[in-house]
Order: C-alpha cells, then structure tokens, then sequence
C-alpha cells in the first residue's frame, strides 16, 4: 500500500500506519478466496403426492439418490450421493446440503467484504473523496451484518453440534442449521418481499456492531459517512477546506480543490479533511473487525464440515470439502493436529467474536 505525499499527510501518520497494518492482513484474505469458488445445494421437500413419481424417475434414468422421509410423509432426497453416503442415507441428505450452503454463506460475505476494503482504500490513495465514505459506508453494514448472521449460525451449530442420539441427529442438525441459513440468504428489503423473508433493518446491524465492539463511534461515522454517500453536507464539504471567516464577520471563504491542499486566503484556511478522516478511521477499525469474524466464522464452517464429514457423503466437489483425518495428523482445517482441533459431536463448537483469536491458524492454499 502506497499513498502519495500530500495524500499521506491528508490522512495523517496515524491512520496511514493503522491502514498499513490492517492491509497486511487484509492481503492473506485476498489471496485464499480471489480464486474460490463453489457449488451450493439446495433441497426442496417432496410432499407425499410428488414422492411417486419422483422415484419412477429416478428409475428411470438410473440415478444414486439419498433419502428421508419426513413423519408427514414428505421426502428430503438428494442426488450424487457417495459410496459412504449410499451407506448413510440420513447423513447424506442432511451434512452436504448445509455444508455447502455454509460454505456460499462465508464466500459471499468474504468476496463482498474484499471489495469493499480494496475500493475503500484505493479511493482514499486516488483522493476520490466522492466514492470513498460510499464503500466505507457499506463495509460497516458488510460487517455487522455479517456478525449479525454468524452469531445465529454459531448459536444454531453448538445447539446441533450437542445433539447426542445417532437415530434423530442428521434431521435435527439440518432443521437447526437450514432455518438460520434460509433468513441469511433470502432476506430482503425489497417492498414486494413478504413480511416473513423481511431482512433485518440496516442499522441494527451498526448499533449491535458499535455495542459488541465498544466503539460508539462508529454510529457518528456512519452517519457522516451516510450524508457523504447522498447529495447532502457530508458530499458538499467533501473536498473544501475549513471555512475562513473575515474578522468583520462579513465574508467567509471556502476552497475547494480535487487534491488535498491548504491554501491561504487572506487569512489562513485551514484544511478539512472531515469526510475523508471518517473513511480512513472505518476502514481501518471495520477491516480489522471484518477480518476476525471471517477468520473464526471460517473455522466454524469448517468444524461444521469436519465433525459431520459432511464431503465424504457426497460425489460434489466444493471449496473447503475436507475429509476428516486421525490421531496427530494435521487436520485439514489448518489450526492444528486432528486429536487438539475438537472436530466431533459433543466437542466445544467454535464461538465468533470481534477479537482476533489466539489460536494460531494457516488457512492458505487450502482451498
């Protein structure tokens, strides 16, 4: 990361260290999903009136399914299942279908959290105050929204992840799982929308990101950042500098420029870098907070995976489709051997927080 001068003493040498370091980290998140990609399934209950001729079908054109049959004499089937999921219908309907949704959940978050930060921090270098508060904007509604879910899927897998009884556990895990994944991904804000599939208002997610973070502030930036974003103050001020005022009272003069510049006007006129300020301080607080939720949200998705096996039922092949390994071999989460990594039913499931985590992680290339 480069700034030019005059941009760097805009910005100051505080905030122009603390988006150095952030941009370090930020880099490893970049380079692990810049070439991900995925497959998510998504099963659809068959009523009892479809289940006939969906098995005629299948008949038909020689094809594997897995299957369960619901109490209300509905079925939860899925395609491709493998040698171990034939063997384990229950578990191949129920784990590949929520582990590759987990996985899409986490991806699109990452893709659009890295968007967001790289757009941020490349207006601020080009001194496109215009564009800047826009993208930090967004990147804090990125972020809380992004806790905001990955609290609820934490809650929902540490509740699945305790269930003990074999016979009801594939049903309960997917039922736990699939309703927290269903809101995350189909709210909205949109008027045609029904009320059931309404998305959480915006600024909850910022109050409870400001609250969870300790840092109150992040609601004044939010609102600077919003006025810049519209045709109002916040954009007007953008590029001018402090108001100079002449000791009469009578005239005040304002300079605007495309560069940060101080300019004297008669008296001193002072630079104001309100906006741009705000821009900086976002991205440097959000990007590290959006980092530690993605990084332990990751290990949650891939506990998820592990603990379930959830790719070894399956014939797809998608990102993050470990297999579960034994005893003192590296576990494919990366975090660690397999016997310290906590991969298995009744295990601790993994918490999220804004804080970075202590465990040491290496999620590079293992895509």
């Amino acid at each position: 990361m480069h700034f030019a001068p005059e941009v760097a003493q805009a910005l100051t040498d505080r905030r122009t260290a603390a988006l150095a370091a952030v941009a370090t980290r930020f880099e490893r998140l970049r380079q692990l999903v810049a070439d991900a990609h995925t497959t998510e399934v998504l099963l659809v209950p068959l009523p009892a009136t479809r289940v006939e001729r969906w098995r005629r079908l299948s008949e038909e054109a020689e094809e594997d399914w897995a299957y369960i049959r619901k109490t209300n004499g509905s079925v939860l089937a899925t395609d491709e299942p493998s040698v171990s999921g034939r063997q384990h219908p229950a578990e191949a309907v129920a784990y590949p279908e929520i582990h590759t949704r987990l996985v899409a959940w986490w991806l699109i978050h990452a893709w659009r959290f890295v968007d967001l930060f790289e757009d941020t921090l490349s207006s601020l270098g080009q001194w496109r105050i215009t564009v800047a508060p826009v993208t930090a904007r967004a990147l804090i509604e990125e972020v809380g929204c992004f806790r905001y879910e990955a609290k609820q899927v934490e809650s929902a897998w540490k509740t699945a992840k305790s269930t003990t009884e074999d016979m009801d556990r594939p049903l309960a895990v997917h039922d736990e799982l699939s309703t927290v994944l269903t809101k995350a991904g189909l709210g909205s804000r949109l008027r045609m929308s029904p009320e059931e599939a309404r998305a959480v208002n915006v600024m909850t997610y910022v109050k409870k990101l400001a609250k969870a973070a300790g840092q109150d502030q992040i609601i004044d930036w939010y609102d600077w950042l919003s006025d810049a974003a519209h045709p109002a103050f916040g954009a007007r001020i953008a590029m001018g500098s402090s108001p100079a005022r002449h000791q009469s009272g009578a005239v005040i003069v304002r300079f605007y420029a495309r560069r940060p510049v101080v300019v004297h006007a008669g008296s001193k006129v002072g630079a104001d870098f309100t906006i741009a300020h705000y821009s900086a301080d976002t991205l440097a607080a959000c990007g590290s907070l959006g980092l530690n939720l993605l990084e332990q949200a990751l290990l949650l998705v891939d506990d998820f995976g592990l603990t379930t096996g959830a790719a070894t039922l399956t014939a797809r092949r998608y990102w993050r489709s470990f297999s579960p390994v034994k005893g003192s071999r590296a576990c494919p989460c990366g975090r660690g051997k397999w016997s310290k990594c906590g991969h298995w039913w009744g295990g601790p499931s993994p918490s999220v927080s804004l804080v970075a985590g202590s465990e040491s992680t290496d999620l590079d290339g293992r895509a």
